[in-house]
């Protein structure tokens, strides 16, 4: 899948905002980081800015010795061993928050977004994706 090591440091940026809040910069580090690997942007640099971002919010985080997982980029290797359900469903979802934030251009972003990101790190039930899917997709501007 193009983008994984994204969606991996997007999750722990968003487990770091969960714990922390964000910065005036973190809402576009997410928009700008969906965007250009839409475009096919250099990924390592998009993980880099998102890293940046997070020991910005979080800078205990980049030194810790014993670290609790929180804001850890997320194993893709759980995306791959999820069913093939699941495996689409958070698919449609990356796709979904692209699509909102191709469409919407408030700089502010709203917390869904955030919860969708999320989402990606969990191992929900193949509804709770749905549900976030059309909550998402009610939000986009066409």
């Amino acid at each position: 899948m193009q983008g994984e090591q994204m969606i991996s440091a997007l999750i722990g940026l968003v487990g770091a905002v969960s714990n922390n809040g964000r910065t005036e910069h973190t809402d576009g580090v997410i928009r700008r980081a969906f965007l250009q690997i839409r475009n096919g942007g250099s990924e390592q640099e998009i993980v880099e800015a998102v890293h940046r971002e997070k020991f910005a919010i979080s800078p205990d985080c980049a030194i810790c010795k014993n670290p609790c997982g929180n804001t850890s980029d997320y194993d893709m290797a759980r995306f791959h061993e999820a069913s093939e359900s699941i495996q689409n469903r958070k698919l449609e979802l990356i796709k979904s928050i692209g699509a909102y934030l191709e469409s919407v251009q408030e700089e502010k972003l709203p917390d869904l977004i955030y919860q969708g990101i999320a989402y990606l790190g969990y191992d929900l039930q193949e509804k709770a994706y749905v549900e976030m899917i059309e909550q998402i997709h009610g939000k986009i501007i066409r």
